[in-house]
Parts: C-alpha cells; structure tokens; sequence
C-alpha cells in the first residue's frame, strides 16, 4: 500500500470520489474548533451548522496526519467519525476523545507500536479530500531508537525500503518471510541496525534456491551466503552462516537472488 501509494491513506491523485464522499439535501458550515491533548488522549471540538432548507444528515469526519515523520506514514488517516441530524438553521456541538494510541504506526525497527514525538494535524470535514476545518497538537512519545540486531536479529519482513520483493507466508500456519518476485532478484533495507561493540557471523533462515548477499551502507557485499541444493519446499527452512566483522550502527542491505524464502536474520559473536 505504501509503495503503491494506494487507498486513501496513501493516494496522491484526485479520487473520482474521496473516501467518506456522500451527497446531502442541505449544505452544512464547520466552525469553532478547538482541539488539546491531556489525559492520554486528544480531545477535539467544533460546530456543524445546518446552513440548508431541509432537515438533513451529516457525516462529520476527523483525520490526523503526522506533520513530520521520520518513516512514510498515511497523508491522512480517519480517526473518529459522528452522523448529526439537523434542521434548517439547527447547530450541534460534536467532541471527540482520541486516544493517544490512535496516533500511534508499527515500528518495524522494534517490532511495536510507538507514538512519535512531534506535530500532528488534525482535519475535519464532509470526506477525506474535503476538509473544512484544521489545527495542529503536539504530542510526547518515544523517540525512535536504532534496531539491536544482537538481541533481536532481523525480521526480513521488517524492512524500511524493499525493491521487487514479495511478503509470503513462513509457513502454513504463521509467520511472513520475503521472496523475489517471479524468482528475480529483491533489493531489503534496513536502516539504523546497530551492531554493538562487534559481531563476527550472521546467520539466515532460508527456503528454496538462490542467494542472500549482505552488504552495509551501499558499499561492496560482506557475505554471500548461498544454497547448496533446494530445500525441499518452500516451507522446509535451513539456516546459513558466514564470518563477518562489524561495530557501531550501519544501514544493512540485503539481495536476495533466485526463488528463495527469507524470514530471518541474525547475528552473533
């Protein structure tokens, strides 16, 4: 969805009809916002005002968007929603409470929820692409912290930038794992993978056929790490290891090559 940049999360063209479009027999005014955040969570107001000749039904709608992210995130996002019945001339006050969790992305670096620290807008309005009313929060949250790759080792479908890659099942039950598309070649990145005082092997959990190569911050490759034979199915994992030596925080490239399954890496030593 991201790469793509589709749905309306992510979508930068003008939809034919914007999420949350609908018509209406009157036209309705959006005033008087206020917007806080206490108490762990946000706390918005604002008026909605018949300003039609008929008796009729709106849809007032809130999104927030991070103002300045530190990873791609949605453009806009809805968090809270409230159908009113007014009359001609008729107001109604709406309030919504959000919870602070709410405002929260996964992070693929610790493999959780966090709330960023930073600004997020908050837009009001009739639909996504129709936005009446807006104001900014900023919120406290945790700062985001480099990935420790000796304790946790990486996940190969937490990646931050993937060219020509697929996410596929581990197994049949659970679990995700990352093939090149049609047995190519796929392109994982990883940024702020932090290495410690040193390690001196990586290992990789692999299905199928073909190579993993690692490389750190675009330079040449440090491992390739090759299957001697086909597994004997795609869910028939084997762990490779090779000698590397590495300290301190690097951004880690990996290449997969032909049709294999990669669902983990670790590091040790």
């Amino acid at each position: 969805m991201i790469g793509g940049r589709q749905t309306y999360l992510y979508f930068e063209g003008t939809p034919l009809f914007p999420f949350g479009h609908g018509l209406s027999y009157a036209s309705f005014a959006y005033t008087d916002l206020t917007a806080r955040a206490e108490q762990g969570a946000v706390h918005v107001e604002f008026m909605v005002t018949n300003t039609g000749d008929v008796t009729a039904d709106e849809v007032a709608q809130l999104y927030t968007r991070a103002a300045d992210p530190s990873v791609p995130r949605p453009r806009r996002e809805l968090v809270a929603h409230r159908r009113v019945t007014l009359a001609p001339g008729e107001r109604a006050e709406l309030d919504f409470q959000v919870p602070l969790s709410a405002f929260e992305f996964w992070d693929v670096a610790r493999g959780g929820w966090r709330l960023e620290p930073g600004s997020y807008d908050l837009l009001i309005g009739a639909s996504s692409e129709d936005i009446r009313l807006r104001t900014a929060v900023t919120l406290d949250g945790e700062p985001a912290t480099p990935r420790a790759l000796v304790q946790h080792g990486l996940s190969a479908a937490d990646f931050d930038e993937q060219s020509g890659g697929e996410i596929v099942d581990r197994t049949k039950a659970a679990g995700d794992a990352v093939t090149p598309a049609r047995g190519g070649t796929a392109e994982l990145t990883y940024r702020h993978c932090d290495f410690g005082d040193g390690v001196t092997e990586v290992t990789v959990e692999v299905a199928g056929e073909g190579v993993v190569e690692l490389s750190l911050d675009g330079g040449p490759a440090l491992a390739e790490l090759a299957l001697p034979e086909p597994t004997s199915g795609p869910y028939d994992y084997t762990t490779l290891g090779a000698g590397i030596v590495v300290e301190g925080v690097h951004e880690v490239h990996l290449r997969l090559r032909g049709p294999l399954r990669l669902a983990r890496v670790g590091f040790s030593g």
